[in-house]
C-alpha cells in the first residue's frame, strides 16, 4: 500500500538567504576575448587573435542578450584545494563563445596573485547544446576543459591557476587546448556530454548509445581512445546505421532522439559502472569493462508496456534528475545511493541503495518501495516545475542533505531539508527549509522610488539619479542599453558615452523634450514638470528594470560539497545561499511558522529587567517587527517627510535635553496626534494583539530584537583572505542586512515614540514599557547603520594597496598597467580587512554571514574590549576620505560629523583642503583646548594613518605644540597672501602660550614663521614686533635687515624712522651707515666714470634709493644731528669731487656743463651745505657746532685735505660762500659765452 508522506510540506521554515552577486569583471579590461582559429587552418594558432574586451555598449535588447546573457552555463568546484578551485562557465554570443572565471570567495591569506581574469573563448562555429563539461584532480591544480561544436570538434583546453592571473601570449593558447573529431560522429550525433574526470569523457549519442572517450595521462587530448556502449540488443547496433522516426523517437533541436537516449549520467563511486538516467524514463548503468547494460529500472520502479511508454516519456530539456552519492556508515551492505527524480504527476523522488551494480535484482534495491516522496509545494496554486536538485552526504554517518530548485517562468524557490536515511520516510513531510530570493522585488526598501510630494525637498531627478546609480543596482551596460532604447522610442538623440558619464547623459535626457502650458501660473507649471519628468523617469526604469530581470534567469543549481553551501546560477550573475542571520530569521517568516519551528531555532538569551523575566520568544519579536512595519507604511506623506526631518536631528545634532523631553517634542513637532487616525490606531492594536498589545507591550521585547543586530567579530585568525569576487559577494550580503536593519530600526523607533506620546498611561499601564531605556539605544544603531549606508552607496577609486598588508594587484601580472577600479567607501575601507572565516568545521554558508556580520561588527567598532564610540568610528572613516583626497565625498560625509573636539579638527582639515581658510581657522580654534590637552589617544591610528606620527606629536601637547602646528598646516606656498592672516593669528596664539614650554628653537621658529606672514602681507608693524624679540641676535640681525629693505622698497620711509627701536636703534643705524656708505663710494665711482648715480647695483640702491638721506631722517629722528651731519657731510665731500671731475671731463649726454641739468645738481650741492650748516647751527647753541670728515682710502702722500679732520660750523660758511663765490664766477663765464667770447675770463675787456 502506498503511504504518501510527502504531500508538500505545508510550511517551510526560511533559514537561508540568498547574496546575488553580478557577473560583471571585477577590473576593468580584465576580459580576455580569445578567438579561436577555424579547424580547416594548416598552422597551429593561425588566426588566433586576443583582445582585451571592454564594456560594450549595445544599442538594442537583442544585441545586449547576445553579449550578456547565457544560453548556457554552470558552477563547477574542483577537487584540488588550491586556489583558484570554483568556477563559473557561461555560453555566450548565441553558443560562439563560452566565458570561463574564477568565482572563488576566499583564498589562502599567502596567496598573492588574484585570478581576476575572465578568458572568453570564440570558437569558429555555435558550441553544442549541453557540450561543456570541466573536470580536474586532487593532485594537480590543473582544470580540464572540454568543449563539442556543432561541427563535431572535440575541443580539450588544459588551464593551471596562471591562466587567470596574467594575459597569456600566442604561444600559451597554442599549449592550452587541442582538438579531436570522434570518428563515431560519423554516423551518430552526440546529445550531450560529460566528464567523469579529466581523463575520460562520456558523450550521449542521439542513437541511444554511449560513447566513452579516454586519453592516457599525459595525453594533451589530441587523441582519445574511443568505445561505444549500447544496450546490448541487436537494434542499437542497427540504429547506429540505419535511422527511423516513430513512437519511439523523440524530435528535438533538428535531430531525432531515439528513447534510450541518456540525458543525465553520473559515474559511480567505485568507477566501475556509468550511471544514467534516459529518455524512456528509466535508470541504467552500464559496466565500464564489458560495455553491458548491468541493470535498467523505471524511476518510479514500475513495470510499463512498452506501449506505456510514450506517456511517460523524459524532455530531453530535462537536466538535474540524478544524483549520487556516498553516506559513510552505510548499512545492509549499500556501497553508495542514486537519487532520482521522476518529473510526472506532481514530482516524484525515488531513492536507490546500490551494492552490486552487476546484479539488477540483488544489488539494486529501492530503499522505499512503499513511500512515494514528492516535492514541496510552492502553496501558490502555480505549476511549479523543479528545475534541478543536488544531494550531498555527511561525511559521518547516514546524513544526506538535499537541495531542491523549482522554476516557475522567471521566478524560483530553493528547499532544503536535511535527513537520516533510515528516518527519511517519517521526516520527508515536515522541516524543510526555504531560502529568501527574488530580494529586489519583494523588500520595499529596494522598491524605486514613489511618487514625489510637492512638500518633498529634493529634486526628481536627483532622486532617482541617486537610487538608479546606486552601487550593485543595475550594472553601466544594462542602463547604457536601457537609454539608448528609451532615446528611440522617445526620439530622442542617444548621447554617446564619449560626451560625458552616465550620471550626466541620464540627466540630460530626462526632461528634455518637456513642453509646459506658459500660460500656466508658476506654481501650476512646476507642478507639472514634476510630474512628466516623473513619468519619464519610470518609463526609463521600466526598461532597465525589465532588461536586469532577463539577467536573472535561473540556469543551473551547483552545490560544492567541500565547502558545503549551494549556488545557483543565473543567465548574467549567481547567488551564494547562506544561512539567516538573527535578525533575518525573524523578517522572513511569519510568527505562526516561528512558532511551528521553535525548535530548529537558536534561542539568544538577553539580559531582562526585574519587571519582565520571561524571555522573549521568536514568534513575539516578529509580531512587533511586523506591527512596526505596517504601522509605518500606513503613514501619510506629509508625517513621513516630518518624522525623517526630525529624525536627522535628533540622530546628528547632540542632545540637549532628557529623553523624555526628547520624545515628546518628537511626538508633538511630528503632530503624530492629528496625522494618525482611529483606523490606523487600531490596526495597530489589531496588529499587537498576539503580545498582549499595549499592556504586554515589553522594553524587552526592543532589546531583544536589537540583540539580534551584528553584535562582535571573530578574534581567530583563519589565515584566509577574500577574493576580488569574495570581496563582492560580502558587500552584497552586507547590503542587504543593512538595508533590512535600517527598516526595522527606523520603523521600531517611530512606533516606540508614537506609543509613548499616544498611550495614555492611567487607561493602560504599560508598565514593562520604558522609553528612556530603548530610545537611546534605538538611536544609536540607528546612527550606525546610517554610516554603513552611506559607506555602501558611495565609490571612491580604490586607495593604492599597502605591499605589506594588502598585496597590490596589477594588470595582468604587470607593474606598469595598475588597474584603476572603483568600488564602495565599505569594500576598500573596512571589507578588504575582514578576514574570512574558516568552513573546514561549519559549512561555508553558516560562515559566509558570520562574515558579513563581522564585517557590520568591524564597521561599528571591532570587538576590542573597550567599545569604541561611534563619534570616534565616523572621524576614522572621515579621516581615510582625507588622506586619499576624496574630499566630495569628505564633504558628503560631513554631515554625519560629531561636535567633538577631535571631530571638529578634522574637520577644518577638510576646510583647509577646500581652501575655505575661514571656517577652518574657526574649527582649529574651537577645538584647541581639549586637543591640545594631554590624551592617551593614539591619532595615528584613529585618524586611518592621515596624521603622521610627527603631527601627531603636536597634539596632547600643550597649546603652544598645538598652535605651532596650525599655523604649519596653513603656509600655503602657492597662495601665501591669502593664508598669511591665519599664519598671523595662530602664529601669535603660540606666542601667547610659548613663555613657559617652548624652547629657543620652537621660540625663533615661531617668530619666524610669524615675521614672513606679516611680510607677506606688508604687516610691518607685526614684523617689527617679531624682529624684536628674537634673542638670537644673529637671526634678529638678518631679519631686521629684510624688515627694513620691504618697508623702503614699499616706501614706507616715514613709518619705517618712526618704529619705536629702541635697543635695536643701535642696529638699524649701523645697517643704515653701512648701506650709505656703499652707496657713497659707488656714488663717487660713478661720478669718476661719468655715470649716473642711479645706476648702482641693487646691493646698494634699491630703486635709486638715496641711503644717505634716508640715514641723516633716521638720525635726525633720535635727536643724533652731529651723526646726521657727519651723514651730509660725506655726501657734501662726495658731492664736490663729483662736480670738480665733471668739469674737467666732457659730461655726459644731458649733463653739459652749464645746462639745467648741471645747474641742478649744483644747486644740489648748496641746498646740502644749507641743510649741514643747520645742523651744525642746533649743536653750535650748546657749543658743539663741529663734525668730523672721515678721510678717504685716496689719503696718501701727505694730502691733509683727505685725512680726517673737524670741520668747524665757521669753517663750513667759509666753504658754503666760496661756492656761492664760485658759481657767481661761473654764471658771469657762461653769460659771455652765450655771445661768443673767449673762454678766458681773463680775455675778456670789460670796458670795450
Amino acid at each position: 500500500m502506498e503511504v504518501a508522506l510527502s504531500e508538500a510540506p505545508a510550511t517551510a521554515l526560511c533559514q537561508y538567504q540568498e547574496t546575488r552577486i553580478d557577473l560583471e569583471p571585477f577590473y576593468p579590461n580584465s576580459t580576455i576575448h580569445i578567438q579561436l582559429p577555424s579547424t580547416t587552418n594548416l598552422i597551429r594558432n593561425a588566426g588566433t587573435r586576443i583582445r582585451l574586451s571592454s564594456v560594450a555598449h549595445c544599442r538594442d535588447e537583442e544585441s545586449f542578450k547576445k553579449k550578456y546573457i547565457a544560453n548556457f552555463g554552470s558552477t563547477y568546484f574542483g577537487k584540488s584545494k588550491k586556489y583558484p578551485r570554483n568556477f563559473i562557465w557561461r555560453c555566450l554570443e548565441e553558443r560562439t563563445v563560452l566565458e570561463l572565471r574564477s568565482a572563488d570567495l576566499d583564498k589562502e591569506e599567502h596567496e598573492i596573485k588574484e585570478a581576476s581574469l575572465i578568458l572568453q573563448f570564440g570558437f569558429p562555429g555555435p558550441i553544442h547544446n549541453h557540450g561543456v563539461a570541466l573536470a580536474s584532480t586532487t593532485e594537480q591544480d590543473i582544470l580540464s576543459v572540454f568543449v563539442l561544436t556543432k561541427s563535431n570538434d572535440l575541443y580539450t583546453f588544459t588551464l593551471r591557476p596562471d591562466a587567470f592571473c596574467q594575459r597569456p601570449s600566442e604561444d600559451d593558447i597554442g599549449r592550452w587546448y587541442k582538438i579531436f573529431k570522434p570518428a563515431s560522429f560519423t554516423i551518430s550525433s552526440a546529445f550531450r556530454v560529460f566528464a567523469c574526470s579529466t581523463h575520460e569523457l562520456i558523450i550521449t549519442l542521439d542513437d541511444g548509445r554511449l560513447m566513452r572517450l579516454r586519453r592516457n595521462s599525459g595525453d594533451d587530448g589530441s587523441t582519445w581512445q574511443e568505445r561505444t556502449f549500447g544496450d546490448g540488443h541487436w537494434a542499437s547496433s542497427l540504429r547506429g546505421i540505419v535511422r527511423w522516426q516513430g513512437s519511439h523517437t523523440v524530435p528535438h533541436d533538428g535531430n531525432v532522439l531515439d528513447q534510450n537516449t541518456a540525458i543525465e549520467v553520473a559515474p559511480s563511486p567505485d568507477g566501475n559502472h556509468i550511471l544514467a538516467v534516459c529518455l524512456n524514463h528509466t535508470l541504467k548503468a552500464w559496466n565500464h569493462e564489458t560495455g553491458k547494460v548491468t541493470f535498467s529500472k523505471d524511476l518510479l520502479d514500475e513495470r510499463r508496456e512498452p506501449q506505456d511508454i510514450p506517456r511517460v516519456m523524459l524532455n530531453p530539456i530535462t537536466t538535474g534528475i540524478l544524483q549520487v552519492f556516498e553516506a559513510h556508515g552505510a548499512k545492509e551492505g549499500d556501497q553508495y545511493y542514486i537519487a532520482t527524480y521522476s518529473p510526472h504527476g506532481t514530482g516524484i523522488f525515488k531513492f536507490w541503495g546500490i551494492r552490486d551494480a552487476d546484479h539488477a535484482f540483488a544489488g539494486v534495491r529501492d530503499l522505499f518501495p512503499d513511500q512515494t516522496f514528492r516535492s514541496p509545494d510552492p502553496q501558490d496554486s502555480a505549476l511549479w516545475t523543479i528545475a534541478n536538485f543536488k544531494i550531498r552526504g555527511a561525511p559521518r554517518g547516514l546524513g544526506i542533505e538535499i537541495w531542491i530548485l523549482m522554476r516557475l517562468n522567471r521566478r524560483y524557490k530553493l528547499y532544503s531539508r536535511r535527513f537520516d536515511l533510515h528516518d527519511l520516510a517519517n521526516n520527508w513531510h515536515h522541516g524543510w527549509s526555504i531560502t529568501a530570493v527574488d530580494i529586489e522585488k519583494r523588500k520595499p526598501y529596494n522598491q524605486p522610488p514613489s511618487a514625489t510630494s510637492d512638500l518633498d525637498p529634493q529634486d526628481v531627478s536627483e532622486r532617482w539619479l541617486e537610487y538608479v546609480l546606486a552601487p550593485g543596482r543595475i550594472p553601466q551596460p544594462t542602463l547604457e542599453t536601457a537609454l539608448s532604447i528609451y532615446c528611440k522610442a522617445t526620439k530622442i538623440d542617444y548621447p554617446e558615452p564619449s560626451k560625458g558619464s552616465l550620471k550626466s547623459r541620464l540627466a540630460s535626457c530626462m526632461g528634455s523634450r518637456i513642453q509646459l502650458d506658459q500660460k500656466q501660473a508658476e506654481k501650476q507649471r512646476y507642478k507639472a514638470y514634476r510630474k512628466e519628468i516623473e513619468s519619464q523617469w519610470i518609463t526609463l526604469w521600466s526598461i532597465a528594470s525589465d532588461m536586469d530581470q532577463s539577467r536573472w534567469d535561473p540556469l543551473s543549481l551547483g552545490l560544492d560539497e567541500t565547502a558545503n553551501v549551494p549556488w545557483i546560477l543565473f543567465t548574467d550573475g549567481c547567488s551564494i545561499i547562506r544561512t539567516c542571520s538573527p535578525i533575518e530569521v525573524l523578517i522572513q517568516n511569519s510568527s505562526e511558522d516561528l512558532r511551528q519551528n521553535m525548535d530548529l531555532i537558536e534561542l539568544q538569551s538577553v539580559e531582562m529587567a526585574d519587571y519582565d523575566p520571561e524571555p522573549s520568544l521568536p514568534n513575539e519579536l516578529a509580531i512587533l517587527i511586523n506591527a512596526s512595519a505596517q504601522f509605518r507604511a500606513t503613514l501619510s506623506t506629509s508625517l513621513t517627510l516630518a518624522c525623517n526631518n526630525l529624525l536627522e536631528s535628533e540622530l546628528w545634532q547632540g542632545p540637549s535635553y532628557s529623553v523624555p523631553v526628547r520624545v515628546q517634542y518628537f511626538y508633538d513637532q511630528c503632530n503624530f496626534a492629528e496625522e494618525v487616525d482611529d483606523r490606523q490606531y487600531s490596526e495597530l492594536v489589531a496588529n499587537l494583539a498576539d503580545v498582549g498589545g499595549f499592556k504586554d507591550l515589553s522594553t524587552a521585547h526592543f532589546k531583544a530584537i536589537l540583540k539580534r543586530l551584528p553584535q562582535g567579530m571573530a578574534t581567530d585568525s583563519f589565515g584566509l583572505r577574500s577574493t576580488g569576487f569574495g570581496l563582492k559577494a560580502l558587500v552584497n550580503g552586507a547590503q542587504d542586512i543593512i538595508a533590512q536593519n535600517t527598516r526595522i530600526l527606523t520603523d521600531l523607533l517611530l512606533l516606540a515614540v508614537f506609543v509613548d506620546g499616544e498611550v495614555d498611561r492611567e487607561e493602560i499601564a504599560m508598565n514593562h514599557f520604558v522609553i528612556t531605556s530603548i530610545y537611546p539605544q534605538l538611536l544609536y544603531q540607528l546612527k550606525l547603520y546610517r554610516i554603513m549606508s552611506w559607506l555602501i552607496t558611495n565609490v571612491r577609486q580604490e586607495p593604492a594597496a599597502s605591499e605589506e598588508n594588502h598585496p597590490k594587484i596589477t594588470f595582468l601580472g604587470t607593474s606598469t598597467n595598475p588597474q584603476v577600479r572603483f568600488s564602495t567607501v565599505l569594500e576598500n575601507l573596512f571589507a578588504i580587512d575582514i578576514r574570512p572565516r574558516a568552513y573546514s568545521d561549519e559549512p561555508q554558508s553558516d560562515t559566509f554571514t558570520q562574515t558579513v556580520e563581522d564585517l557590520l561588527a568591524w564597521v561599528a567598532g571591532g570587538n576590542s574590549a573597550v567599545a569604541i564610540p561611534i563619534d570616534d568610528i565616523i572621524v576614522h572613516i572621515q579621516c581615510n576620505l582625507l588622506k586619499n583626497s576624496n574630499l566630495n565625498l569628505a564633504s558628503s560625509f560631513l554631515q554625519y560629523q560629531p561636535t567633538t573636539d577631535w571631530s571638529t579638527y578634522i574637520r577644518g582639515r577638510l576646510h583647509l583642503l577646500r581652501h575655505e581658510y575661514s571656517e577652518a581657522a574657526l574649527a582649529f580654534k574651537s577645538a584647541a583646548f581639549n586637543l591640545s590637552r594631554p590624551s592617551k589617544k593614539d591619532y595615528v591610528e584613529e585618524s586611518s594613518n592621515f596624521l603622521s606620527s610627527l603631527t601627531a606629536s603636536f597634539l596632547s601637547s600643550g597649546p603652544c605644540n598645538y598652535y605651532c602646528h596650525v599655523v604649519s598646516l596653513f603656509e600655503n606656498p602657492s597662495s601665501p597672501a591669502t593664508t598669511a592672516p591665519y599664519v598671523l593669528s595662530f602664529a601669535r596664539l603660540a606666542l601667547q602660550h610659548s613663555s613657559h614650554t617652548a624652547s629657543v628653537d620652537q621660540h625663533s621658529d615661531i617668530l619666524t614663521r610669524l615675521f614672513y606672514a606679516a611680510m607677506t602681507i606688508f604687516d610691518f608693524s607685526t614684523a617689527f614686533s617679531a624682529v624684536s624679540r628674537f634673542t638670537d641676535k644673529a637671526l634678529q640681525k638678518n631679519f631686521l635687515a629684510r624688515l627694513i629693505e620691504s618697508m623702503l622698497e614699499e616706501g614706507e620711509v616715514n613709518a619705517m624712522v618712526k618704529l619705536p627701536w629702541l635697543a635695536l636703534s643701535d642696529n638699524v643705524d649701523a645697517f643704515l651707515a653701512q648701506k650709505t656708505h656703499q652707496y657713497l663710494h659707488h656714488y663717487h665711482q660713478s661720478s669718476s666714470t661719468l655715470l649716473h648715480p642711479s645706476s648702482a647695483s641693487p646691493s646698494v640702491s634699491i630703486a635709486g634709493m638715496q641711503w644717505h638721506k634716508i640715514l641723516y631722517s633716521y638720525r635726525i629722528s633720535r635727536g643724533d644731528f652731529r651723526g646726521a651731519a657727519s651723514v651730509l657731510i660725506n655726501q657734501l665731500e662726495a658731492h664736490k669731487a663729483a662736480i670738480a671731475f665733471k668739469t674737467k671731463k666732457a659730461p655726459p649726454p644731458g649733463m653739459r656743463v652749464g645746462s639745467s641739468s648741471a645747474n641742478k645738481e649744483e644747486q644740489g650741492l648748496l641746498n646740502e651745505y644749507l641743510v649741514l650748516i643747520n645742523a651744525l647751527a642746533v649743536l653750535n647753541a650748546e657749543g658743539e657746532g663741529w663734525v668730523f670728515v672721515e678721510g678717504s682710502e685716496e689719503a696718501a702722500n701727505g694730502d691733509e685735505t683727505k685725512k680726517r679732520r673737524v670741520v668747524r660750523l665757521e669753517d663750513l660758511r667759509a666753504m658754503y660762500q666760496e661756492e656761492l663765490d664760485r658759481r657767481c664766477a661761473g654764471e658771469i663765464v657762461d653769460h659771455f659765452e652765450g655771445f661768443g667770447v673767449a673762454e678766458e675770463a681773463g680775455d675778456v675787456d670789460m670796458e670795450g
